[in-house]
């Protein structure tokens, strides 16, 4: 009985799927556990890809901020140099308008010398001529008048001398423009430290928001390196200095000095004076100086640019056609002429050096004015660039009455075109001069009145420009000028100086015969010390250039190319590392990420399968090495670019004068030539295999 039921329970099936159905939950637990597992570390790959491009979008817009702060700061550097020109046009004017008033009285005194201090032979002579009836009735009338009108030159004359405006405006005012200008550049260099270090650390701080298991040392050591070398490429040490150079002396000027197009100094130079030139609409015309909004005196838009007499008259809008006559010229041929210009610019070093202006002969190499002239006086093919080195103002005015000449006789108030003795005639008779051949511009050798702001680099007197203005009979007090020519004849005390002007050149003029005494306002060369400039001040400076390699300071000609140098633009990289047990986050050091630790089964985050003589293993922890091999867990590598586009224009290159600076996320392989040795390991790559890598790098 027992044998038999034995022999029936071997027989038995019941039981058999048990077995299957134990083996199938565990592959179904498995492939459960792993696909867990693989989204999870999915999604720290994503978090991973997420926080690189967080990284380096930020550092970016780091850079991206301060290049728009020095953008801001640039432009305010901009508005000090045309406040200084404007100041400085303010003084041209009004030395142009106590030499102006001086002639005025010169040109009476001419006609009556027996009105004002007269000499021993007038002095002997009016009393006789003031008893013939009629002429003494005329004489009396017109001493009279320029006894009044003498005595309102000499209290404009002592007015200006009291206050002297030439010395509080040019050694005070204008300099404190310098001073703004190096607080600024100050600034863009504490701001250009501040994203240099946010650039070297990779921003860690963003990373540590967005994810607190990865360690981005590993990143400033090597990614970091090289965006901070890419941030500095993009300064120009000449100019505002670098990241990781020695800081700039904010009170020290540009090299004054340089000029030559292959001098960096000179094209950073260059482009403030040219920028600078070019805004020196320093107001509105419908604004001015006012109180609560009413407008007290009206501000004249080209009062830096065109000071011509239509321009300085305020004018009706209905007599807007006579402003345009003055500002063209008065001209009654063989009556009346008069005409009066004046503008303020930057100019170059040694445009002109001192002893250009303060030459005064008669000869080819009296001076000309080199704010009207085309030729730079150093390099003709520079062509008037403006550096900046020197500031010129020029307020020129000229006045004829009557014909040139009668015949054999000369008109001593009417000066020839060409006439190149300053103390011969009214405003300033070499108008039109020529000292030579090729073609010349009218006003070109016309000097009186002008004011040339000098750097220190041109030696003048106490490093303080030249200025043409009347020499007075004395100094204004607490003034030392270098040279002082003083006004001769009986008027000095006004600013009119004598002149013998021969009007019979029959050879009685040297006899002393057929000369006429011709007054005129004593307007020379002065160095007066009130005009220093020291140029322009450091400022932030972007220049597109080639450079040889990844992190070189040396530059090659042209611009850097935008499909490989991308103009020098910046570009931020970010590459971050995972490993595995940040990956898993055990330690649950980050509380939002997850933890995949009970996917791993066991502490050796594997299970073995032998089925056969053979041992399979299911690893389930991602400890592959990728990156070359390199590191363990989880890589990715990002790139950002700090790049330059102005709305509406393509074209323009970037800048560091427009704050049109941008972030952006950009691809890793198109700018592989900003990585060291990568752009050129890989077109050193035969054809088919150059395409190899963009296949890997997918982003």
């Amino acid at each position: 009985m027992f044998t038999r039921t034995l022999r029936q329970s071997f027989r038995r099936q019941e039981g058999q799927a048990l077995v299957l159905a134990a083996l199938m939950m565990l592959v179904l637990s498995i492939a459960v556990l792993t696909t867990v597992n693989i989204g999870h570390t999915v999604h720290e790959r994503i978090r991973l890809q997420n926080t690189a491009d967080s990284a380096a979008y930020s550092m970016a817009a780091m850079e991206a901020r301060a290049f728009n702060f020095y953008a801001y700061a640039n432009r305010t550097q901009v508005s000090h140099y045309v406040s200084a020109m404007l100041w400085q046009s303010l003084l041209s004017l009004i030395y142009f308008a106590e030499a102006f008033l001086s002639d005025t009285y010169g040109f009476m005194k001419t006609l009556n010398p027996c009105a004002g201090k007269k000499n021993a032979f007038w002095k002997v002579a009016c009393p006789i001529l003031k008893l013939i009836p009629v002429v003494g009735q005329v004489l009396k009338v017109i001493e009279t008048a320029m006894n009044a009108w003498r005595i309102v030159v000499l209290g404009f004359h002592n007015l200006v001398r009291g206050l002297n405006p030439d010395k509080f405006v040019g050694k005070m005012i204008i300099p404190t423009h310098w001073v703004l200008n190096s607080v600024l550049f100050f600034a863009s260099q504490a701001v250009m430290m501040s994203a240099s270090t946010h650039v070297f650390q990779t921003t860690d701080t963003v990373i540590a928001d967005n994810d607190k298991n990865v360690d981005s040392l590993f990143s400033q050591a090597i990614t970091g390196v090289i965006s901070q070398c890419l941030f500095d490429q993009t300064h120009m040490p000449e100019a505002g200095g670098r990241p990781l150079g020695m800081p700039l002396n904010p009170l020290k000027p540009i090299k004054e000095d340089s000029w030559k197009e292959s001098e960096k100094q000179a094209r950073a130079k260059r482009s403030m004076g040219a920028i600078s030139n070019a805004t020196r609409y320093a107001c509105d015309s419908k604004g001015g100086l006012g109180v609560g909004g009413v407008s007290l005196v009206e501000c004249q838009e080209k009062f830096i640019t065109s000071r011509r007499l239509g321009d300085l008259i305020p004018l009706p809008s209905w007599l807007g056609i006579i402003g345009e006559w003055l500002n063209n010229e008065v001209n009654i041929p063989g009556v009346f002429q008069f005409g009066k210009l004046g503008q303020t610019r930057l100019l170059t070093y040694n445009n002109p050096n001192v002893e250009k202006l303060t030459r005064a002969g008669l000869s080819s190499t009296h001076p000309r004015n080199y704010i009207r002239d085309w030729k730079d006086g150093i390099d003709p093919a520079l062509g008037m660039m403006a550096q900046g080195d020197n500031m010129g103002s020029d307020d020129l005015y000229w006045m004829k009455f009557g014909p040139e000449g009668f015949g054999p006789f000369t008109n001593p108030l009417a000066c020839k075109d060409n006439e190149k003795n300053i103390l011969k005639c009214w405003g300033d008779p070499r108008k039109g001069y020529r000292d030579g051949g090729g073609k010349y511009m009218p006003y070109q050798h016309m000097m009186k009145t002008s004011i040339w702001a000098m750097n220190e680099k041109q030696s003048t007197h106490n490093d303080g420009g030249v200025h043409w203005r009347i020499h007075p009979d004395q100094n204004p007090t607490g003034d030392n000028w270098l040279r002082r020519n003083r006004p001769k004849g009986p008027e000095a005390a006004v600013g009119v100086t004598r002149t013998k002007v021969c009007a019979i050149p029959a050879g009685l003029c040297p006899f002393g015969k057929g000369e006429m005494d011709v007054y005129t306002a004593n307007v020379q060369a002065a160095q007066d010390g009130n005009h220093p400039w020291k140029g322009v001040i450091p400022f932030m400076h972007f220049e597109p250039g080639q450079f040889e390699g990844v992190c070189g300071r040396t530059a090659g000609e042209g611009a850097a190319p935008r499909y490989k140098f991308d103009f020098n633009q910046p570009s931020t990289w970010v590459a971050l590392n995972k490993s595995p047990d940040e990956i898993t986050n055990k330690d649950l050091k980050d509380k939002e990420a997850g933890t995949n630790a009970p996917a791993l089964l066991n502490a050796q985050k594997k299970v073995n399968f032998k089925f056969a003589s053979e041992n399979d293993e299911l690893v389930l922890e991602n400890n592959r090495k990728k990156f070359l091999s390199f590191s363990e867990g989880l890589n990715v590598i990002t790139r950002g670019q700090t790049y330059y586009h102005r709305p509406g224009n393509w074209t323009e290159h970037p800048n560091f004068f427009n704050p049109y600076w941008r972030p952006r996320l950009a691809s890793v392989y198109q700018g592989r030539h900003n990585l060291p040795l990568a752009g050129q390991l890989n077109d050193a790559l035969p054809g088919p295999l150059k395409n190899i890598a963009p296949k890997i790098i997918t982003h």
